[in-house]
């Protein structure tokens, strides 16, 4: 049976941007189960929609998109384990320990967001307010909150700024 351009799109869009997919949906769900459910509700939606996609957007912008509305949905019908939380050897606890990725899951929703999206799937801010139907300047100011917050909560957790600035 020949496969149409809808299903030889899905199949290389599933090669290329699984992986970072499922990164991105664990990192919102914070649970593997539901990161997995997520990542294969993305991909059935976007292969439903794709004769309607316009291509205003890369791929990848399009299917994050469709990632962050599946997982806000998911994060309204449940609740996620905390990651410290997590079963010893799971998915989840390999992340136990990782004092950055808790402190980007600790900022809040709007904060964490634009966190995930522009250094963790590498999106750029104008990529991200088309993505967020939000102006570019309020993407800008998101990510430079979110820095200072979590230049606040790492304080003293890379490297301390006082002995740095001090030996120079």
């Amino acid at each position: 049976m020949d496969k149409t351009p809808a299903d030889r799109w899905l199949e290389e869009a599933i090669r290329a941007h699984g992986d970072s997919l499922l990164r991105l949906c664990f990192l919102y769900l914070r649970d593997r189960q539901l990161a997995e459910d997520a990542v294969q509700e993305t991909f059935v939606r976007a292969w439903r929609a794709y004769g309607g996609f316009r291509q205003d957007s890369s791929d990848k912008t399009w299917l994050t998109r469709i990632a962050v509305n599946v997982c806000k949905s998911a994060l309204r019908r449940e609740r996620p384990l905390p990651l410290s939380d997590a079963p010893e050897g799971s998915y989840e606890a390999q992340f136990r320990d990782d004092t950055v990725l808790q402190a980007v899951c600790a900022l809040p929703q709007k904060l964490r967001e634009v966190v995930l999206l522009y250094y963790f799937q590498e999106l750029s801010t104008p990529e991200i307010a088309r993505m967020l139907h939000l102006p570019r300047n309020v993407i800008t100011a998101r990510l430079s909150r979110a820095r200072a917050q979590l230049k606040t909560d790492l304080k003293g957790w890379y490297f301390d700024e006082q002995a740095e600035t001090a030996s120079q």
